[in-house]
């Protein structure tokens, strides 16, 4: 018999009405005959709604009690869609992440999986019952409650789906595919139907959130496809699995962004290169993700950072001082990246040279751009994101008229 796992968003379960429509989805895949695992988000915003009920406690949270806190949100909702299943007949049993037998590393609000020991879960399976299963969350070997970082459901599912050897895992989610752009900023982002792995991979890295980075190298490793599909229509959504073609018109696959960056810069470094390297082994083994530039000839080496990661990031850099020799740090809010996303970059300078021209054209203000094999990136002031996305969107060919033509 199949597996198929089923993946649900916060938005996707932010009601009762919207957890009983899941339920029906989920019923709809074990009617077909197969064996169905479920992975499930906390309820709406309910990991907001924690976050700032622990900000009128402390400004300094444990990283243990802020995992055993937000753990919480997901426990809800898996006992909510079981009942919602047993309540049509259908057998189904909820658990945690650690009842799962998920296992992860101990960098606790951002943890990495390690290890699934799935015996419980395929107990369950064997005896028909449909297994809804906490997604975020998993068990340190220490036995603390660990949580995976924003978008972790993905993981929780993709992570399954690859150690049940799924035939696919379904991610439902608030748009229907993934797209050239996020439609809900770029009305005439174009749907695409089929990504391979590694072009889905770039596009997560760099800012779409449609989909979480670690989520797709897991599917990637065991050749799980994915399949992004609308909770609330029914309607065609995006195949994610091995080579795809791209089209040939345009070299560019979508355009990326990042609303809320925060740039730190490092003055003077004695080895430019030598920190750069020694500043992302340490990020690395806290499991948190910046763009690192460098600008030898004047000895500046710039952070890219998200704001949840600014202060521990901040926290880092003081404490190396002296291992890092740099001057001094300045840090600045209120900005924004964009990036164009495509293959083998920087042998295609025209790329960069373009997407220069497309946003002074437009007025957009650069004040950093970088580059790598996957993409060309620009900081701008976070006013003039919505301009320069589209702006870019349309001058790449992306457009939905555009791309229609290239098709046909």
């Amino acid at each position: 018999m199949s597996t198929i796992v089923q993946k649900f968003g916060g938005t996707s379960v932010g009601s009762t009405e919207r957890i009983n429509r899941m339920a029906d989805r989920v019923i709809q895949e074990k009617n077909k005959g197969h064996d169905v695992v479920v992975v499930v988000s906390a309820m709406g915003k309910t990991t907001d709604t924690l976050v700032k009920l622990v900000s009128e406690i402390t400004t300094k949270p444990s990283k243990r009690e802020m995992d055993m806190l937000l753990s919480t949100g997901e426990q809800v909702t898996i006992s909510l869609l079981a009942m919602a299943l047993q309540q049509r007949g259908v057998e189904a049993i909820s658990f945690t992440g650690w009842q799962a037998g998920i296992q992860t590393d101990s960098v606790l609000g951002n943890a990495h999986i390690q290890e699934i020991d799935t015996k419980r879960i395929r107990n369950e399976m064997d005896h028909g019952k449909v297994v809804v299963v906490a997604g975020f969350q998993g068990v340190t070997e220490d036995g603390d409650i660990s949580t995976l970082g924003r978008g972790g459901s993905d993981i929780t599912a993709a992570a399954l789906a690859s150690t049940l050897k799924a035939d696919r895992c379904d991610i439902y989610t608030d748009v229907d595919g993934v797209y050239t752009s996020d439609p809900r900023f770029v009305p005439k982002a174009s749907k695409i139907n089929s990504l391979s792995y590694e072009d889905m991979l770039n596009l997560a890295v760099m800012g779409a959130g449609v989909l979480h980075p670690r989520a797709v190298k897991h599917a990637k490793k065991f050749g799980i496809p994915l399949y992004i599909k609308s909770s609330f229509e029914n309607v065609g959504g995006t195949l994610i699995h091995g080579k795809v073609k791209q089209i040939e018109s345009s070299p560019v696959i979508g355009v990326t962004f990042e609303k809320d960056i925060n740039r730190v810069e490092m003055f003077e470094c004695e080895d430019v290169e030598g920190s750069r390297e020694a500043i992302m082994r340490e990020l690395a083994t806290r499991h948190i993700q910046a763009d690192v530039y460098t600008q030898s000839c004047r000895n500046i080496l710039s952070l890219l950072i998200k704001e949840q990661d600014l202060q521990e990031i901040l926290f880092v850099l003081r404490k190396e001082k002296d291992r890092w020799k740099y001057s001094r740090i300045e840090q600045r809010s209120s900005l924004s990246k964009v990036s164009v996303i495509g293959q083998n970059m920087k042998s295609q300078p025209e790329i960069k040279i373009g997407m220069c021209k497309m946003l002074l054209e437009n007025a957009v203000r650069v004040k950093l751009i970088g580059e790598s094999s996957i993409s060309v990136t620009a900081v701008i002031e976070k006013s003039h994101i919505q301009k320069a996305v589209e702006s870019l969107h349309t001058g790449f060919g992306l457009d939905y008229e555009d791309i229609l033509k290239a098709t046909v």
